[in-house]
C-alpha cells in the first residue's frame, strides 16, 4: 500500500510549485517614466525615473528578493531588500512604484540605477533569478509615460496622462502622433518552430523586427525595410534555438515596441 503522507507531501509540494509559479506570472511591469522632469516628485524630493509593478493576481505579493535592472547581460541587478517587507508588498489587484534614482539607499523603494531616456532594456526577475518580465524601449519624451493598455497584458504606449499606482489611462486619452504603430501578440505562443507576428502601420516607414534572448543578445533580424501603411504578417522559424523566453521589437522611425514570445521543445 502507498504510504498516504508521502502522497500528501508531494501533492502540497506540486500545489506550491503551482502557486508560486501563478503568482509570478501575475506579475508585470506595468508603467515607467524614464525622463521626469517636472511630472511626479519623489522621496528625496527630485524627480527621479519611476517603474510601476502591477499585480494582477488574487493574493498580495512580496517582493523583497526580487530584482530590477536594466542590465540584459546580468551585470549590476538592483535587489529589492526585504528590511521592511510592508513597504515592498503589493497587494492583491495593485501597484507598486520604485525610484530609479541611482544610489539613494534612504527608501526600500529607491533603486541604485536610472534609466535612459534615450531607450534601453528594463527586467524584472525574481529572487531565484526566474524571469518575471521585461521590455526594450526606445527614446523617451520628458514627463510623458510609457504604460500598457489594458493593464499588465496589453501593448505598451506612450501617454500624456501618467498614472502611476493606478490603472493605465483610456488610450483614447493619448496623443494620436504617438499611435504610429503596432505589433500584436505572436501566434501561437507557445510554439514550437513556427508563429506569425503581425504589426500595423499607419504610414508607410522603414522597420525593423528583431529577436533578442533573454540576455539582450539579438538572435535574427527577421524583417527589415521599407513597408508600406497596413497591417502585414512576419514568420518567425525558430527551429535553431533552445527552449526558452525570447523578445521581438518593431523598431520604427517614432521608436521600438517590444513583445515577449516563448518556445518550446
Amino acid at each position: 500500500m502507498k504510504n498516504p503522507y508521502l502522497l500528501v507531501f508531494i501533492m502540497t509540494f506540486l500545489m506550491f510549485l503551482l502557486l508560486t509559479n501563478t503568482i509570478k506570472g501575475q506579475l508585470y511591469l506595468n508603467e515607467f517614466m524614464a525622463k521626469n522632469d517636472t511630472a511626479l516628485p519623489g522621496p528625496e524630493g527630485d524627480y527621479p525615473d519611476w517603474i510601476e509593478i502591477y499585480n494582477a493576481g488574487p493574493e498580495a505579493v512580496m517582493l523583497g528578493g526580487y530584482f530590477l535592472t536594466d542590465e540584459p547581460m546580468g551585470g549590476d541587478m538592483h535587489q529589492i531588500s526585504s528590511a521592511y517587507p510592508d513597504s515592498v508588498t503589493v497587494s492583491a489587484g495593485g501597484y507598486i512604484l520604485f525610484y530609479a534614482n541611482k544610489g539613494e539607499e534612504s527608501s526600500v523603494l529607491n533603486l541604485n540605477f536610472k534609466l535612459s531616456s534615450d531607450g534601453e532594456d528594463l527586467i524584472l526577475i525574481a529572487a531565484d533569478t526566474t524571469f518575471i518580465d521585461g521590455l526594450i524601449f526606445g527614446a523617451q519624451e520628458a514627463d510623458i509615460s510609457q504604460g500598457r493598455y489594458p493593464d499588465g497584458t496589453g501593448e505598451w504606449l506612450l501617454m500624456n496622462d501618467y498614472t502611476p499606482g493606478a490603472p493605465n489611462s483610456n488610450p483614447l486619452d493619448i496623443n494620436e502622433h504617438h499611435m504610429t504603430s503596432s505589433i500584436s501578440q505572436n501566434y501561437p505562443n507557445p510554439f514550437r518552430t513556427n508563429t506569425y507576428i503581425e504589426f500595423s502601420l499607419v504610414r508607410t516607414d522603414n522597420i525593423t523586427i528583431s529577436i533578442y534572448d533573454m540576455s539582450g543578445k539579438q538572435i535574427t533580424v527577421i524583417a527589415d525595410g521599407n513597408y508600406h501603411e497596413g497591417t502585414h504578417q512576419i514568420e518567425w522559424n525558430a527551429s535553431d534555438v533552445i527552449a526558452g523566453h525570447y523578445f521581438y521589437t518593431l523598431k520604427t522611425s517614432f521608436g521600438v515596441i517590444s513583445r515577449k514570445a516563448c518556445v518550446i521543445r
